[in-house]
């Protein structure tokens, strides 16, 4: 036999009713804009799913990258550099990523104007060299701080998701 203590009853109803009342948010809080990613395209005939793992560290342009399989494989890492950040306003962005295997260089574009977070958009491979030397790929991504209070950059974790052939 279960006992319930009165209070525990009274901190879950509390919570149900919590749950359906509308959020206000604070008058002095910014307007945080609620957008959906990029529609996700079909991926092409005969392309398989890949995810990209990009990290900054804080405030830099150096980072590492894993590039995956969909069985979460590692099919290469390495360094990424990004090629001068996303100008103010959002836009678009070049990323080099040199692994073992050879190197991509991929154009990232944001899908909204401004500094809303998290940063989404999609990317494409431009081209590559060594086993990258004829690689399609394309996808959406999702960059967001690391979370480190008074540090972090919007765009230090990099979320890229893709087809390639």
């Amino acid at each position: 036999m279960t006992v319930r203590r009165p209070h525990a009853l009274a901190a879950l109803a509390l919570a149900a009713l919590a749950a359906t009342l509308p959020v206000r948010a604070r008058a002095d809080a910014p307007e945080r804009r609620r957008e959906p990613p990029p529609a996700a395209e079909l991926p092409p005939p005969g392309s398989e799913r890949i995810e990209i793992d990009v990290v900054f560290p804080d405030w830099q342009y150096t980072g590492t990258f894993r590039l995956r399989s969909a069985s979460g494989a590692t099919l290469d890492e390495g360094v990424a550099r990004d090629m001068g950040g996303f100008p103010a306003g959002g836009g678009v962005v070049e990323r080099v990523l040199e692994g073992g295997r050879g190197t991509l260089r991929m154009r990232l574009t944001t899908a909204r104007k401004g500094a809303a977070l998290p940063v989404v958009g999609r990317w494409t491979v431009l081209d590559g060299t060594g086993a990258y030397a004829s690689f399609a790929a394309k996808g959406t991504f999702t960059s967001c701080s690391s979370g480190k209070p008074g540090r972090s950059s919007m765009y230090e974790q990099w979320y890229m998701l893709g087809h390639a052939r």
